[in-house]
């Protein structure tokens, strides 16, 4: 089987309106649903926005199941000028930001060769291009061009996340084969506005929201590109979800 991870629904919304076989994840203490491709069980567990919360969601899931991969995804933010929304991202390692000022970095978690290898030809076969590199997990939301900048120029890294590291952490202890295909929603130089507008499931908190835009009213101008970039980013992860779920399974 495979043990998919994602943060919050609407990053699967197009990706389950293609399953023609899915049902609800009835699995105490875990949120999700799980299908069947290729022969093989999928099960997708939420986990909520953050670190925290990913890691424990990963400690039940995959102490629950024994998959034979286990993939985080969802959409991220670019660190690269080269990367545009709706643009596939396959990690090559996972950073894990410092916890604060003079902080040491984190060693990297590497993905497996042959994992990454498994994910790259699947992608290929599907006609789907993709960036290949280093993921960082962050423990806050970069909101503008610059702070992107500077974890790039920290790090490394092409494209940043809030789960990754988390769930890399308990694959990598528990010795299960793990990767990380996610799209990107704002490019290098877009304003991620109203973060804090959203609880941890990623739903968006009604009365934070008016209070926001009454404050912010220019940001409801930019309202409809960050929802274009979401559906091109969405459609984009169904892709490369479906196309890696498809292939053979992963050699242990």
């Amino acid at each position: 089987m495979i043990l998919i991870f994602y943060a919050f629904s609407r990053e699967l919304g197009p990706l389950k309106r293609r399953l023609k076989e899915r049902a609800p994840l009835a699995e105490p203490g875990l949120r999700g649903f799980e299908s069947r491709a290729g022969g093989r069980r999928i099960v997708f567990v939420a986990t909520g926005i953050g670190a925290e919360r990913a890691g424990e969601a990963a400690r039940i899931a995959m102490g629950r199941f024994s998959p034979e991969l286990v993939i985080g995804t969802g959409v991220v933010g670019a660190l690269s000028a080269g990367l545009s929304p709706g643009d596939i991202v396959l990690a090559e390692r996972i950073m894990l930001s410092p916890e604060g000022e003079g902080a040491v970095q984190e060693p990297a978690i590497a993905i497996a060769a042959d994992t990454l290898r498994h994910c790259e030809h699947a992608l290929k076969r599907a006609g789907l291009d993709f960036a290949r590199g280093g993921l960082l997990t962050s423990r806050r939301v970069l909101a503008n061009a610059h702070a992107k900048l500077r974890a790039k120029e920290q790090t490394g890294a092409i494209a940043v996340d809030m789960e990754s590291a988390a769930l890399a952490s308990e694959a990598m202890r528990r010795g299960i084969k793990f990767a990380v295909v996610r799209t990107v929603m704002d490019a290098l130089e877009d304003e991620v506005f109203g973060a804090e507008l959203a609880d941890g499931q990623g739903r968006v908190r009604p009365l934070a929201a008016a209070g926001y835009l009454a404050r912010n009213p220019a940001a409801i101008t930019q309202l409809p590109r960050m929802m274009r970039n979401l559906s091109r980013a969405t459609r984009s992860l169904a892709d490369a979800i479906e196309a890696i779920g498809l292939a053979a399974p992963v050699a242990r």
